[in-house]
């Protein structure tokens, strides 16, 4: 190789450099050219710096081959990367409609779409159409050729197959957790590791105010190894945790809560008066790895898990894993009428319907729990109580705001709430105390529309502030003083799914400070850390399960009807501590509480445990 000219000092430096620096010098040219290669080929699939670099780092050189060959290894290899983006790009790249591969990926991705939906697994002769619709394969034989390839994946161990009165097609880790869950729960009859003498005297002297029901609930948590607690609001889960709790410290027993989110543990820690962590923390997840596993278990006598309706099968099983049952007594805690999990699984309805676990329901109103618990109890029995009267001062528990038959008149309800009655008569702190819920993300009353209207609102409001127009299907900016919510995990910053924050500073290059709870993080305008943040101040009934706010205004119109149920109504109602505000129209706000809808998921526990339920 000759040069024209000096030699450059860099590769001078080279030739004088002992070999080995020279081969790895070497291999980060290689590495380079290959990435820059795959860059300039792959720009169609909208790949991430991140992304090509690791296909690059596990095809080398041949990544472009590979790809052109077989698009649909995205899918496999890219996290996140799902079937339709890449076969919208590969369909108009050539690819034929029978390629194997596209046949297989587009197989995973309908089992992938049943545990997106809750379930954890699908039937085989559903799960042929909805390949089959979804591949558009033009030809007559279409499933037959589809299901040649679905028997390929299931004799190869991709997929799993079993007959449970028909033929159901799984993920096979699902499956293998829920075997082994249904396993464990099948012991939990078996007698505590820690016995507890004259328990009748200490429950008489720590829990003198429990009712028969919480009575036998707290007797459960102390006498058997798995004991499971459930009931509505104002039942009163919270005084019996707090009994087992001032039991165990009488008994010198090391006793943890846990609770799915953040808020959630934050909110038991507060009520109960003993420290709670979030499941993910006490397991020791990093981002990548447990470090609380069977073989490294956790360390306490009791276990109370709170919120076990958001505790999807994955989390169940993590939890269960690292814990050692002859040593370590398990409390579940939840209301079964709530919303069942956002992940795959009904876990806490499953146990409640089988009874395989020693189960309580607590059914009783406690007398001290309020008209707020009382009239969000009645929407489980399809009774929608009218607005309460008002009793010290002029704030009221329960509102009901019902005339407004036009879509865009509850949008201008709302906005006028904001504007001249939540803080001026009402005295709340309209970005702190005031959570508006909606079942839905699009249309004039979704959590986008809402969102971007409020912070208008509340920016020229309270700070002066003109926010400009967001044009359709942009995401708005982010200015200070808005509320903020965390749509996944980051474990970098040490922010969860669902945290909710308020940023204190924006830069005008979009740089931002936020303030999460006391934990303040700093965020660079353009990072995947800033995508993952939106606004708050209307967010979905799911997102908000586990969370709690002064006021809670829930939206409630005809026009959401295909998703009205009275557990959505119900679970929405329960996340104010103070008043809710039901606002749409009366034919919406009544037949989403008369509509009895019970998510049935598909699950395995449900025909694995069933047979206890017989016994």
């Amino acid at each position: 190789m000759k040069f024209a000219g000096k030699v450059p000092e860099s590769v001078a430096a080279v030739a004088k450099a002992p070999l080995e620096t020279i081969a790895e010098l070497r291999r980060i040219w290689i590495a380079n050219r290959d990435f820059n290669h795959a860059m300039s080929h792959l720009a169609a699939y909208g790949l991430t710096h991140h992304q090509v670099t690791t296909l690059v780092g596990k095809f080398g050189s041949q990544v472009v081959a590979i790809l052109e060959r077989d698009p649909y290894v995205l899918v496999r290899e890219i996290p996140g990367f799902g079937f339709k983006r890449v076969d919208k790009i590969a369909r108009k790249m050539g690819t034929p409609k029978d390629l194997p591969s596209r046949i297989r990926a587009g197989i995973q991705y309908c089992v992938l779409g049943a545990l997106d939906d809750g379930d954890c697994w699908v039937e085989y002769e559903d799960l042929l159409d909805r390949a089959n619709a979804l591949l558009v394969m033009d030809t007559l034989d279409s499933r037959e050729v589809i299901e040649r390839h679905l028997e390929a994946l299931i004799a190869e161990g991709v997929l799993v197959a079993q007959s449970l009165e028909r033929l159901i097609v799984a993920d096979p880790e699902i499956h293998r957790m829920e075997m082994e869950l249904a396993a464990i729960f099948r012991e939990s009859r078996r007698p505590g590791p820690h016995a507890v003498t004259d328990l009748d005297s200490l429950l008489d002297a720590e829990g003198p105010l429990l009712n028969p029901e919480q009575r036998e609930a707290v007797k459960n948590s102390l006498t058997c190894s798995i004991s499971l607690m459930t009931g509505g609001a104002g039942s009163g889960k919270t005084y019996a945790v707090s009994t087992i709790v001032s039991i165990a410290e009488r008994l010198e027993r090391k006793v943890v809560l846990a609770a799915p989110t953040g808020k959630a543990a934050k909110r038991l820690e507060e009520v109960v008066g003993h420290e709670a962590s979030t499941i993910h923390r006490l397991l020791g997840f990093n981002g990548h790895s447990y470090a609380r596993d069977a073989m490294n278990p956790i360390e306490t006598d009791i276990l109370v898990v709170d919120e076990v309706s958001m505790v999807d099968v994955a989390l169940a099983w993590r939890l269960f894993q690292a814990v050692d049952l002859s040593k370590t007594a398990v409390v579940l805690v939840g209301d079964h009428n709530q919303l069942p999990p956002v992940g795959p699984g009904n876990l806490l309805r499953d146990l409640v319907k089988s009874r395989v676990v020693p189960t309580t329901i607590l059914t009783r109103i406690i007398r001290q729990a309020g008209v707020l618990k009382e009239n969000s109890t009645a929407i489980l029995s399809g009774v929608v109580r009218p607005t309460a009267d008002a009793h010290n001062g002029t704030r009221r528990p329960w509102y009901v705001i019902d005339r407004f038959s036009d879509r865009e008149d509850v949008r201008r309800m709302l906005l006028l709430l904001f504007e001249e009655v939540l803080a001026e008569r009402l005295g709340y702190d309209l970005v702190r105390d005031v959570q508006v819920l909606t079942p839905t993300h699009k249309g004039p009353l979704g959590t986008v529309e809402l969102n971007i209207a409020l912070q208008r609102l509340l920016q020229k409001k309270l700070h002066g502030f003109d926010a400009p127009e967001v044009p359709p299907g942009h995401r708005p900016a982010l200015y200070a003083g808005d509320k903020v919510i965390q749509t996944r995990n980051d474990y970098e910053l040490g922010v969860m799914n669902g945290a909710v924050g308020y940023v204190v500073e924006a830069t005008a290059k979009g740089a931002l400070t936020v303030d999460f709870d006391g934990a303040v993080v700093e965020i660079e305008p353009g990072s995947d850390a800033a995508s993952r943040l939106q606004l708050a101040f209307a967010c979905s009934v799911h997102k908000v399960q586990g969370s709690e706010f002064p006021c809670a205004i829930v939206i409630t119109h005809k026009s959401h009807s295909f998703m009205h149920h009275r557990n959505l109504l119900y679970t929405a109602v329960t996340r104010a501590k103070e008043s809710v505000i039901l606002l749409g129209d009366r034919w919406g706000i009544e037949n989403c509480a008369a509509k009895r809808q019970v998510d049935r998921r598909n699950t395995f526990l449900s025909f694995l445990l069933e047979p206890e339920a017989r016994a």
